[in-house]
């Protein structure tokens, strides 16, 4: 059940996430025939396409990514993980993962915490799109194996329990940090701190996170260029690559 305190009705009656909510599309409905289900789950995925990501517009960010931008450069950071025999990771279910872990944001769009939406209730939001677009869209006998495969690859990345799944979350915070230090090198945006601090200091793959202490390298020195290097610093707050795992660790 979604929380009335954090999901509310606009004037023309539409679900309204948050203050100033984008209204939420009412969810499909099977027309009884597959092919024009399966079709209207192909004209969905433009919505990946289109919809930007609600982070860069609440910075400001010109011309900001769209989610599927950012899908896709996770899913080759994917392919370059690079092959270890003591951690042996399946790296095209990865690939997929990286691809399927924010299909449900074709419909709810792109949710931050700064909008009020508690996880439980995102999560619900998430979990009745997948539902809609997998019973729905893809019920029907042709997309059978389509159908599994969305729902196991989304419930695993939900979950975070197997070596695949942290990985890929792995690469959606770094991702993100990549994009930030981009958006500040060309754009003229004073900071964009706090997306670094919710995103590397949680890296756990070891290959991951040397590409973060490179990253963040490249970062100070260009904040060193601008004069800037120690106020950047103190806006991290100590933080670096791995430190929220490193807690856990020795704790």
């Amino acid at each position: 059940m979604i929380s009335s305190t954090t999901v509310s009705t606009n004037i023309k009656g539409e679900l309204v996430l948050g203050a100033g909510g984008k209204p939420l599309p009412p969810p499909y409905r099977s027309t009884g025939n597959e092919a024009l289900d399966t079709l209207a789950f192909l004209h969905l995925l433009e919505q990946l396409k289109v919809q930007k990501r609600s982070g860069w517009i609440r910075e400001g960010v010109k011309e900001p990514e769209s989610i599927s931008d950012h899908m896709c450069r996770m899913a080759l950071m994917a392919m370059m993980i690079p092959s270890d025999s003591s951690q042996p990771l399946d790296i095209p279910r990865c690939v997929m993962m990286a691809l399927v872990h924010d299909l449900a944001e074709a419909h709810v769009g792109d949710i931050t915490p700064v909008e009020g939406v508690p996880a439980h209730v995102k999560h619900d939001l998430e979990e009745q799109a997948m539902d809609s677009f997998l019973n729905e869209m893809l019920g029907g006998e042709g997309n059978k194996d389509a159908r599994a495969r969305f729902r196991a690859l989304f419930d695993e990345y939900e979950a975070r329990e197997t070596p695949e799944s942290k990985l890929v979350k792995d690469l959606d915070r770094l991702e993100l940090a990549l994009q930030a230090v981009e958006y500040e090198r060309s754009q003229d945006i004073r900071t964009l701190a706090p997306f670094f601090t919710g995103s590397v200091p949680n890296l756990e793959h070891p290959v991951v996170q040397k590409w973060g202490e490179t990253l963040m390298e490249e970062r100070r020195q260009l904040w060193a260029s601008r004069g800037r290097a120690e106020e950047e610093a103190k806006g991290l707050g100590g933080q670096g690559v791995g430190t929220n795992v490193k807690k856990v660790n020795s704790a």
